[in-house]
């Protein structure tokens, strides 16, 4: 028999006053509601309580996300610019405990930004937020941190802000991460994502190996798996609880000139040899 090992759910009456306020329309206390949950969670971290730690967070991730997304599209970017400047990564030691809710809420102001305005309106302190998180993962743990940093690759292309440079910074240090942001960039600018992975496969830092389940695979074989993900029917899930696809009726399409670069690189990296002969770009996928 099963057993749901999930920790219950913890209920706090205040947030939960501060977050019906802010529905109602005080977006005001929203700060408040910010500071109780990074407070509560801190303290039960502290305490080694993983899972009060835990259940607080499955209780008020996802609501707390909503109502401060939805201020943040009522009161603008200045409004968002407080908390980051509030709980920015290199405030603290470590991460803040809300840092995957301010991803996520940012992740979401960057893509609506992009698409309905252009990549020259997005704010470059917002890029930078992602950046200065990226520059502090170290080793393994942070998973939804890691995954909160997927929607950096839409600011590629940003003139104040180089995605580009970071994302090449960062190859040799975890490719699977970087996989992820550039299937990102694809879906903002296949154009300038292509030649980004031009670059990557090419850079020495990337010739390297790396295990899967069907045997070890080359660094330029994984970072194919970007362009792959983005033309798949895979829906992307991150940021987590928003159909950013849906909201926007986005759909991606490979340009002609963008697929044969592709094609390029799979001959010149001798990758076709363990493809169907009649591959599409589909067939990359890991």
């Amino acid at each position: 028999m099963t057993t749901d090992r999930r920790p219950d759910k913890i209920e706090l009456d205040e947030l939960d006053q501060q977050l019906a306020d802010a529905d109602n329309g005080n977006v005001s206390t929203l700060t408040q509601a910010v500071a109780t949950y990074e407070t509560q969670l801190a303290s039960a971290h502290e305490e080694g309580e993983s899972d009060r730690y835990r259940g607080i967070s499955r209780t008020y991730r996802e609501q707390l996300i909503t109502v401060l997304d939805e201020a943040i599209q009522t009161e603008g970017w200045p409004f968002l610019e407080e908390f980051l400047d509030a709980y920015h990564p290199e405030t603290t030691d470590g991460f803040p405990h809300v840092t995957t809710i301010l991803q996520n809420v940012t992740g979401r102001y960057l893509i609506r930004t992009r698409l309905t305005d252009g990549v020259d309106t997005v704010p470059a302190p917002a890029l930078a937020f992602f950046s200065s998180v990226l520059d502090q993962m170290e080793g393994d743990g942070y998973d939804f941190i890691r995954e909160g940093l997927h929607p950096y690759g839409w600011g590629i292309g940003h003139p104040g802000h180089s995605v580009a440079d970071n994302i090449r910074q960062h190859a040799s240090e975890g490719l699977p991460l970087v996989n992820a942001i550039l299937e990102h960039a694809f879906y903002a600018d296949q154009h300038s994502a292509v030649e980004l992975l031009e670059q990557l496969v090419n850079d020495e830092s990337v010739q390297q190996t790396l295990p899967y389940r069907s045997g070890d695979i080359s660094g330029p074989r994984y970072l194919l798996d970007a362009p792959a993900g983005a033309v798949s029917d895979f829906t992307p899930t991150i940021p987590r609880y928003w159909e950013w696809q849906k909201e926007f009726d986005y759909e991606f399409v490979l340009d002609e000139d963008v697929e044969q670069r592709i094609r390029d690189i799979v001959a010149d990296k001798g990758i076709g040899d363990n493809l169907p002969t009649d591959w599409t770009v589909a067939d990359l996928t890991l």
